[in-house]
């Protein structure tokens, strides 16, 4: 039996809009999957998916990546940065060990590993010129996950452009 809050497709698109507060929008073949809504520090976010479901995203500890994913009040997933000048994450979602770590196909791509690590999608940039990304999916995952990895990357991102700015 399948499980409903997993979703399957080979690729989600996101398109983003917005300058300091920014909307992230999951296109997926037959339409919009959820919309996610962040502030510009990437510290707060409410994901609401095309099913009515709603998420909140909060950095939890300012000097720290450290991440916690609710729905409604109860904590969905945590995430974060067990060692410092490291880039990857732990996650923890619905009781289950993952980790989103920059690899694969491209400089810039993250993938998500299980906890036999087993690839769950890789998130690359949209290209060049277009503001957003594409996740590819190779198993079936939440929502909920893929919001949650999405804004950790696109934090690291954020991050990476500011260093390279400066």
């Amino acid at each position: 039996m399948e499980n409903p809050n997993e979703f399957r497709a080979d690729l989600i698109e996101i398109s983003v809009s917005g300058v300091v507060k920014t909307e992230h929008v999951f296109h997926a073949a037959d339409g919009v999957l959820g919309v996610l809504n962040l502030n510009g520090m990437i510290s707060k976010g409410e994901f609401r998916g095309a099913d009515g479901s709603e998420l909140t995203l909060e950095k939890t500890n300012f000097w720290k990546s450290e991440y916690q994913l609710f729905d409604g009040g109860e904590i969905l997933a945590t995430a974060n940065s067990p060692k410092v000048f490291k880039r990857a994450y732990e996650i923890k979602y619905q009781g289950q060990s993952m980790r989103l770590e920059p690899r694969g196909s491209k400089l810039r791509s993250w993938t998500v590993l299980d906890a036999d690590h087993h690839r769950i999608c890789e998130i690359k940039p949209r290209g060049a010129f277009k503001r957003g990304a594409v996740i590819h999916l190779f198993s079936p995952a939440a929502l909920g996950l893929l919001a949650l990895a999405y804004t950790l990357v696109s934090k690291r991102w954020q991050e990476e452009n500011s260093a390279a700015a400066a």
